[in-house]
């Protein structure tokens, strides 16, 4: 989906739409999520609590979340045109939080 919508004119709009909704509609049981920046130069929040995480860990095999975060990289990785992906850190990989960005091309 995320590489359809990078090749449309406003393709940024609709990748930070669709994580918006993630972090604070139906999904947000999943998670504790913080918007750090949402401006012209781009999308940046936090989680500091992932249900994925968590039940990994609690049924111990807290490695296997990496392969939840790996999959961000599958999906948001694709955006080059209009954004990019960074992620800072995550829970899964020693992070405190997972802290991630969609940066507005221009």
């Amino acid at each position: 989906m995320y590489k359809i919508a990078d090749v449309l004119p406003n393709g940024y709009n609709i990748v930070v739409n669709s994580l918006k909704d993630d972090l604070n509609g139906a999904k947000a049981i999943c998670w504790k999520a913080k918007v750090l920046k949402d401006d012209d130069e781009g999308f940046s929040y936090e989680i500091s609590k992932c249900l994925y995480f968590d039940t990994c860990k609690e049924h111990g095999y807290p490695e296997f979340c990496k392969e939840f975060c790996t999959h961000d990289w599958y999906a948001y990785g694709v955006l080059k045109k209009h954004s990019k992906f960074v992620r800072k850190s995550t829970i899964a990989e020693d992070g405190t939080v997972c802290n991630d960005t969609i940066l507005k091309l221009k």
